[in-house]
């Protein structure tokens, strides 16, 4: 059987979506010898694991995720007799050729009162028009939970039947570190002042960031701790990043940026406690991964998240 993946989450190097299918792709790699697999990129990418002979990786360099998704791989489809595409992302071409199975990680487009402030104008646009679409045409859609099924009937209409729940798991790298060595070594590399909380994520509004800082602020005076977050900057960013200067927390809430897995799990098993009140999740990854690291969790009661 021919199986073509629109990878190209992979070139953007960062979120769940991300995770998600690099982690699809090395489980894949180690169980399946037979069917053969096409991985399509818009740029370069380098797997930290070995990929067997069917599996091939296609790279169609282009600066355009439009023309990748509406014209490339359209064309691919048409030059190649696929069986199965697979889409971590929701988004495809119906001009595509083939058995479509696309995953919902969330519907957050479809969010009263979340999208339009979540997202820019066109993606908007984009999403809204294409995945009503995509999810009645597709032969199978895979949503993470049952939260996410539940949104994509109600919101969009999808039938039961079209509807796969298949929920997320937590890598073996989340654990409970037992070497003070390596516990150590990371808190001083990033240069950690114990005791902290801990946020990691994007600091987009349904993240719900600004409550966390507004409780810290609350408490401050009274409690030790610092409050590190993770995460590159966005044009979101700029809302939490005014109240921590305007209320003087500099020195006391701290960015870290991104940080690689192994300093991750790390900073779960150091925290005392994981905050993630976030107003919407599909599923909510982070909360599983700090539990497996033997960190509380404080997290909202909407969504997926309790």
């Amino acid at each position: 059987m021919e199986i073509a993946i629109n990878a190209r989450v992979l070139n953007e190097r960062k979120g769940g979506p991300y995770r998600y299918t690099i982690n699809i792709l090395r489980e894949l790699s180690k169980i399946d010898r037979v069917n053969t697999y096409y991985i399509l990129l818009y740029n370069d990418y380098q797997f930290d694991f070995e990929m067997p002979n069917n599996f091939n990786i296609i790279v169609k360099k282009t600066n355009s995720k439009v023309y990748f998704d509406y014209v490339y791989l359209p064309l691919f489809s048409k030059k190649h007799n696929i069986d199965i595409w697979f889409f971590p992302k929701n988004t495809f071409s119906p001009m595509i050729k083939g058995k479509k199975i696309p995953v919902f990680h969330d519907i957050v487009y479809f969010e009263k009162d979340l999208h339009f402030r979540e997202f820019k104008f066109f993606d908007n646009l984009h999403h809204s028009i294409m995945i009503p679409i995509n999810g009645k045409i597709a032969d199978i859609n895979i949503a993470v939970s049952e939260f996410t099924a539940s949104r994509m009937k109600e919101l969009l209409h999808i039938p039961e039947y079209k509807i796969k729940i298949i929920k997320e798991g937590v890598e073996e790298i989340f654990a409970v570190i037992k070497d003070k060595k390596k516990l150590n070594a990371v808190k001083e590399k990033l240069g950690l002042s114990m005791p902290f909380f801990f946020y990691s994520g994007s600091l987009s509004p349904r993240k719900n960031m600004l409550t966390v800082l507004q409780s810290f602020k609350k408490v401050e005076d009274t409690i030790p701790h610092m409050l590190y977050y993770t995460g590159g900057y966005s044009w979101l960013d700029n809302e939490v990043i005014a109240y921590i200067k305007n209320n003087n927390l500099e020195s006391r809430v701290i960015k870290l940026g991104y940080v690689s897995d192994e300093d991750l799990v790390v900073l779960y098993n150091l925290a005392d406690c994981y905050l993630y009140p976030s107003l919407y999740e599909g599923f909510g990854l982070p909360i599983l991964e700090a539990q497996a690291c033997g960190c509380p969790v404080i997290t909202s009661t909407v969504s997926s998240c309790p």
